[in-house]
């Protein structure tokens, strides 16, 4: 109920506290009686009625005071959850502050580092150039050398064709080695992908018969496995390199090296980056070679790049002379006896991973495109066994 009702009833009730009866003059007694009655009743009526307007008025202050005791409670409840609210904002404001201050220094530490970088990279390409220039510098005295030398001998034969001079390494021998860093990379890399190689030699139980060491990465790995090994190599430089590193290299032209070996005497002849060195003549030569003198259950290694996966290596090495197909170097171990022949791709791994291929190219496996990939990664490997 509304102030106002209670105000209204509070009125009518003060207006109608002394009621005016209508009463007939000439019924004296009538008058009388009813007078009598009247006051008793109407006695009764408005002391009733003070007690309703009493009641009205503590109803209406008692009202009055709840209500200001509710307003109050609520003005309080909303004022705690105002505060928490501007709390909460003030807590999130100072931690967004917080972050955009980290940043901003993680910011400048990062500018800073970048800039000692960009000194420290300036710096390393200054030492660059001058590296460079100093074997610019080595390369034409070099020549220069060269070229001293091809007159000294030129006049020494002129003058004294009855002098025999020594024999002097081939120029293009010492370029073997810096070839295979240019080729093959870090010595590194190049041991951990001939390791997969190790279990099918070691399984020959006999010696192995590298013709073409170069730097002599996988004599260490035969080494490091205790598989007995030796290699042979025609150029000096690349025995005088793997006999630094303790590992047996004869100098000998490798097919000459082959054929004094004995008959069924190795349990494994391995060639990398020999294939496409040599001419038809002599593969064939060093394949018939190979099968006489492995001994029964013998396997021969061959890995060269791959003609069909884009050789791009076969242009940069000085020393190829073309790409080999396998299916030529199928057929010469055929031809030459061997009894069971594969053709596998590079696929990192053990070898027993690496998809192989029929003779006529097809996958002899279904492959996902993954190794597909892998099959052309410019390189195979051809494995004969007797």
């Amino acid at each position: 109920m509304s102030h106002a009702r209670l105000a209204d009833a509070i009125i009518r009730l003060e207006k109608h506290r002394n009621l005016n009866l209508p009463l007939r003059s000439r019924d004296l007694f009538g008058r009388f009686l009813l007078r009598l009655l009247w006051k008793r009743q109407l006695k009764g009526q408005v002391d009733f009625n003070l007690a309703v307007r009493d009641a009205v008025d503590a109803l209406s202050q008692s009202g009055a005071g709840a209500a200001r005791a509710a307003t109050g409670e609520e003005l309080e409840q909303l004022r705690a959850a105002d505060q928490n609210i501007v709390a909460g904002l003030n807590q999130r404001l100072y931690a967004a502050i917080g972050g955009v201050r980290t940043e901003v220094t993680d910011l400048r530490l990062r500018l800073v580092d970048r800039e000692t970088a960009t000194d420290e990279v300036a710096e390393r390409l200054d030492r660059i150039e001058r590296k460079l220039a100093d074997l610019d510098s080595a390369a034409l005295d070099t020549r220069l050398r060269h070229a001293q030398l091809d007159l000294f001998l030129d006049r020494a034969r002129a003058t004294a064709p009855e002098v025999e001079v020594g024999a002097v390494p081939d120029r293009a021998a010492n370029l073997e080695i810096p070839v295979a860093h240019l080729l093959d990379g870090p010595e590194d890399r190049v041991r951990a992908g001939r390791e997969a190689y190790v279990p099918v030699v070691r399984a020959t139980g006999g010696p192995v018969l590298d013709v073409s060491p170069s730097r002599g990465e996988w004599l260490e790995v035969l080494r490091a496995a205790q598989v007995p090994a030796s290699g042979a190599s025609a150029n000096p430089f690349v025995v005088k390199h793997c006999a630094e590193l303790g590992l047996p290299v004869t100098e000998a032209d490798p097919l000459d090296v082959l054929e004094r070996a004995g008959k069924r005497s190795l349990g494994a002849v391995t060639a990398f980056r020999f294939a496409e060195r040599h001419d038809p003549a002599e593969l064939s030569r060093f394949f018939d070679l190979a099968a006489r003198s492995l001994k029964p259950g013998g396997v021969l290694v061959l890995e060269t790049p791959d003609p069909d996966g884009g050789p791009v290596d076969f242009h940069v090495d000085p020393f190829a002379r073309r790409p080999v197909h396998p299916t030529f170097l199928r057929f010469l171990a055929e031809v030459a006896g061997f009894s069971r022949v594969e053709v596998r791709y590079p696929d990192g791994g053990p070898l027993d991973g690496w998809p192989t291929t029929t003779p006529d190219r097809r996958p002899a496996t279904a492959v996902t495109a993954a190794t597909t990939d892998a099959a052309r990664a410019g390189r195979y490997c051809l494995l004969a066994w007797v």
